[in-house]
């Protein structure tokens, strides 16, 4: 993947169109509560174009606690993309609700028309949550096999002090079920981020008898290495837990480290992949699910989230194209 500072995407003149000259098919983005929801689109070229742009929002977001900040960012994004896009849509899904937010996302990505025609995706990946982004995803895949789909992330300077606290639920994402014989052990597979509570949580609910807990290295920003170390070390302590790396800044290559990491596994155990990392690790592990459709990706619904400072500034715009399923999988 190739990666920028803002400043330096924007001096070189911004963010193209997938295909040169060609305008773009469809631009899905996710707005939040962070600032950087609007970095990339800030970022697109004076002659960046699409036929469609599209904004999710999750429908609490438009409530209290969150509104403040999530209202002035919805209407900055669609007044943006209203400028380079034929035509803008708003679609409300739901982080509580897994069942409104496929069918919302269904909804608006999925039309007649544009069966066809959709040949060019970009995706905003910033600050979707991983669940919907996961959705997300899988609907475009399954729906536009065949289009080029460009994914960015925006990687934060800071993370606020916590992320998230408490949990709701522990579910598998919408799609990736996976294949669980009961006669075969459990292997758990953690991404992890800043969130130890809930890793605790997806350990207790599926009492793995193997936990491979990742830390991102190396990380978007070097200095959220050591902070990833400290956070997990209560887990890290587990008798049942084994420490592994994978790199947090590139999608292909965590796919390939995932992959290497869990192919003694897949005839001996259940496994459960939980992404908590990168938005671009997250890809990864999408990748990895599409090849091994066996594999669960797992996911905790956080109890709460630290809307007033979850993230400053905007750090380096990460930009590549989601690879294809690989060719062995597609053989089998």
């Amino acid at each position: 993947m190739r990666h920028w500072s803002v400043s330096e995407l924007v001096n070189s003149g911004g963010l193209p169109t997938v295909r040169d000259g060609l305008a773009d098919d469809l631009f899905l983005v996710s707005v939040s509560y962070e600032d950087r929801t609007l970095t990339v689109v800030q970022s697109l070229s004076n002659q960046y174009r699409a036929r469609k742009g599209i904004v999710y929002v999750n429908q609490e977001l438009l409530k209290d606690p969150f509104i403040n900040k999530v209202g002035p960012h919805l209407e900055e994004l669609t007044r943006l993309l209203a400028l380079r896009c034929d035509s803008v849509d708003r679609v409300e899904g739901s982080w509580l609700d897994p069942r409104i937010q496929l069918l919302a996302l269904r909804d608006g990505l999925v039309t007649g028309k544009d069966l066809e025609q959709t040949q060019a995706i970009t995706l905003d990946t910033t600050t979707f949550n991983r669940e919907s982004l996961l959705t997300a995803i899988a609907l475009l895949r399954n729906h536009f096999p065949y289009s080029q789909m460009r994914v960015a992330y925006t990687s934060p300077q800071k993370h606020g002090e916590w992320l998230s606290q408490g949990y709701r639920t522990v579910r598998n994402v919408m799609s990736f079920a996976g294949i669980q014989q009961s006669s075969l052990p459990t292997l758990l597979v953690v991404l992890s981020g800043f969130e130890p509570e809930r890793t605790l949580k997806l350990i207790e609910e599926h009492e793995p008898s193997k936990v491979l807990l990742g830390i991102g290295d190396p990380p978007t920003n070097q200095q959220f290495l050591q902070r990833n170390l400290d956070e997990q070390k209560l887990i890290l302590a587990r008798q049942e837990v084994q420490k592994f790396s994978f790199p947090a800044s590139d999608m292909v290559a965590c796919r390939e480290s995932l992959e290497s990491l869990i192919r003694p596994y897949l005839r001996s155990h259940n496994i459960a992949l939980a992404p908590m990392s990168t938005k671009l690790s997250t890809l990864a592990v999408f990748l990895i699910a599409e090849d091994h459709p066996e594999i669960q990706i797992t996911y905790c619904v956080p109890g709460e989230y630290n809307s007033d400072n979850y993230s400053s500034g905007s750090d380096k715009v990460f930009v590549g194209e989601l690879p294809r399923r690989s060719m062995e999988a597609e053989s089998l």
